[in-house]
């Protein structure tokens, strides 16, 4: 369940677990499906707007080819001819020195099919553009930069929101992405309560019975969802993600295997090199990086690939050219770049090997077998939360469950305002939260703040301004219809 609007009857009306009093003095019982409920209404305000742009952007990220070839035709993909084959890669940098004889070459993105060969090249200002080559004809198709580029825009909102500075985006992203696991849990347990209300509403034609229903199903499988994504893409975040990296890296084994601290300089390069704006891959970024220890003539990029190849990395590669004279060609395999490498689904053969740029030697080699057990795990949640693990069925899932993200983050204010009506304020649940007076609440609210540290910080701030501001001054108690 994503949204705060399920199973709950108009102002006035009496819950459904929720008994009428009686003549009798009885101890007041707690109304566990008023309560729930309003937690759930709390995480949904705080949630629905970052899972809505998050369910959006992923998307259009997870068909980023398809969307960037489509705003700009002829650049990213070209016809094929029957029986075409393509050139070497030393043939179409060729090319690219041609038409920029000023630039370096920083990188190269080989792909498939009709995708256009990318070679990312240097600017003067430190910057770096993406040239764009047919890879049967060897000649420039365009030359973009990332900012010109959907997929680019839809990797930052995912991340940040476009409130980049200072990671105030990210920490919104992560924010979001906590409550979603309340949200989950609280709309399960509604669900379940509320069935025979939602079932007697729906038999009475009551307004808005039906949509509450649809809610309810669709939000059940959604649920599920979305504890599976926020749990693989706490890696990416700036708090949980970075705490996890240095508990691994304080305990002398890493969060990656090899390299622990991550003190190679692959990470920086990738992410300087590549041609987009998304992070470095988590494990290939952290990869040991060799050096080159000769001197000359650099070999060719044919045979840097070759190297590769011979150790059974499967292509299309992403080549990261030498940095320096020390620098090496740096050949992957890689789960990133969407361009047809196997391991975009089967992410055990990541692998990037680093080659000696003037005898061709193999001087570093980094894998899946490499990775330490939580790396592998997470690596395996990532490719899942990307849509790509399980190949053209994961696609679809995936692509499923962002349109019904989007259903529910849709049909929650619309159910909520069906709800309200004519009733005052924000015409939220009215029922206690009752953490303090559940043993087993209390412990589970402690034990998901510390692991969520930021969930844990906003819960404090909600359970005070509900118990020592909003319970304190009339005006809100009864705009947030507080009992």
């Amino acid at each position: 369940m994503t949204t705060a609007e399920a199973e709950t009857p108009s102002p006035g009306e009496t819950p459904p677990s929720e008994e009428a009093p009686s003549s009798l003095a009885r101890p007041r019982k707690t109304n566990w499906f008023a309560a729930f409920w309003r937690w759930h209404f709390y995480g949904s305000v705080l949630v629905i707007p970052v899972l809505f742009c998050l369910a959006v952007s992923g998307m259009t990220y997870m068909f980023r080819a398809e969307v960037d070839s489509l705003a700009h035709p002829g650049v990213l993909q070209v016809p094929v001819a029957d029986g075409a084959q393509r050139a070497d890669l030393s043939a179409q940098e060729a090319a690219v020195h041609a038409e920029f004889p000023d630039r370096p070459i920083l990188s190269v993105q080989d792909g498939t099919g009709d995708r256009a060969t990318l070679f990312v090249t240097g600017l003067e200002d430190g910057g770096s553009t993406n040239i764009y080559v047919d890879p049967y004809t060897a000649t420039v198709t365009g030359e973009l930069s990332q900012d010109q580029l959907i997929s680019t825009w839809a990797e930052r909102i995912h991340g940040d929101l476009l409130i980049g500075d200072g990671g105030f985006g990210d920490r919104i992203v992560e924010l979001g992405a906590s409550w979603a696991i309340v949200l989950t849990i609280t709309g399960f347990i509604i669900f379940f309560l509320g069935r025979r209300a939602r079932s007697g509403a729906e038999a009475k034609g009551k307004r808005g019975a039906r949509l509450r229903s649809y809610h309810a199903l669709v939000g059940l499988p959604v649920g599920l969802g979305i504890l599976l994504l926020v749990v693989s893409g706490l890696p990416w975040t700036g708090v949980w993600g970075a705490q996890a990296q240095q508990i691994a890296v304080n305990s002398g084994s890493g969060l990656w295997g090899a390299d622990p601290g991550a003190e190679s300089t692959i990470r920086q390069q990738i992410e300087d090199a590549d041609g987009q704006s998304a992070p470095a891959g988590w494990a290939s970024g952290n990869a040991p990086q060799g050096s080159s220890t000769g001197s000359g003539t650099p070999i060719s990029i044919d045979r840097a690939v070759g190297a590769a190849q011979a150790l059974g990395a499967p292509g299309p590669h992403l080549v990261l050219y030498p940095e320096g004279e020390t620098g090496v060609f740096s050949v992957m395999s890689s789960q990133w770049y969407d361009v047809g490498n196997p391991a975009e689904s089967d992410v055990t053969q990541e692998t990037t090997i680093h080659v000696d740029q003037y005898s061709g030697d193999v001087v570093g080699e980094y894998g899946y077998d490499d990775y330490s057990a939580m790396a592998k795990v997470v690596s395996q949640g990532i490719a899942l939360h990307e849509g790509r693990r399980l190949g053209t069925f994961n696609t679809i899932m995936s692509t499923l469950f962002c349109l019904a993200v989007i259903f529910m983050c849709v049909t929650g204010p619309m159910m909520w305002w069906t709800r309200r009506a004519t009733a005052a304020g924000l015409a939220a649940p009215r029922a206690k939260l009752p953490v303090w007076g559940n043993w087993v609440l209390l412990a589970s609210m402690v034990v998901l703040g510390v692991f969520l540290p930021l969930f844990g910080l906003s819960l404090l701030v909600v359970l005070a301004l509900d118990q020592f501001l909003i319970r304190r001054i009339p005006a809100l108690r009864s705009f947030f219809g507080t009992v």
